[in-house]
C-alpha cells in the first residue's frame, strides 16, 4: 500500500551512467542513494513529511545483452510520528484519523513524482526488453 515498484530494461552500456544518474537525481530530492550489494543501492530521506520519510531501493539484473531496473519506493515512518500518533489517538481520537488521512494523502502524491524524476533524465537509454515477438503468422517473429 505504501510502497511501489517500476521496472526498466536498459541495454548493457548505459550501466554506469544510468546509476551515476539515479544517484543525483535522488541526491537532489534529499535522498542519497549508497551502494549495498553487488547490483544494489538504497537510501532514505532524512526529512518526514507527516511523519513519513522516503526510502528508495535500486536493484540491477542483468539480462541478455542490457540489464533490468527495478525501483522500489516506500514510506518508513518517522519514530516521532509514532509517538505522536500514539498521543493523539489516546487523547484526541478524530485528530489522529485527519492526521493520518493527511500523510497517506501527502505520500501518494509524492510517491509519483519520484519515479518520474528518477526516469525522465535516463528516459532515451530505456530499451524493449528482449523476448520473443508474437503476431500474426506470416508477420515478422512468428516461427516458421
Amino acid at each position: 500500500m505504501l510502497d511501489k515498484n517500476e521496472r526498466q530494461y536498459f541495454a548493457q552500456e548505459h550501466a554506469n551512467a544510468v546509476i551515476q544518474s539515479l544517484m543525483g537525481t535522488f541526491a537532489a530530492m534529499g535522498v542519497p542513494l549508497a551502494q549495498t550489494g553487488p547490483n544494489q543501492w538504497s537510501g532514505r530521506g532524512s526529512t518526514p513529511n507527516y511523519g513519513v520519510v522516503p526510502k528508495v531501493m535500486v536493484s540491477m539484473m542483468p539480462s541478455g545483452a542490457g540489464f533490468f531496473l527495478d525501483l522500489r519506493v516506500m514510506a518508513d515512518i518517522d519514530t516521532n510520528a509514532i509517538v505522536i500518533a500514539i498521543v493523539l489517538w489516546l487523547v484526541f481520537f478524530p485528530a489522529a484519523l485527519i492526521v493520518g488521512l493527511m500523510a497517506y494523502q501527502e505520500w501518494e502524491r509524492l510517491q509519483p513524482t519520484f519515479f518520474q524524476a528518477a526516469w525522465a533524465p535516463i528516459a532515451g537509454r530505456i530499451a524493449a526488453p528482449p523476448g520473443p515477438s508474437f503476431g500474426m503468422p506470416g508477420q515478422a517473429g512468428w516461427p516458421r
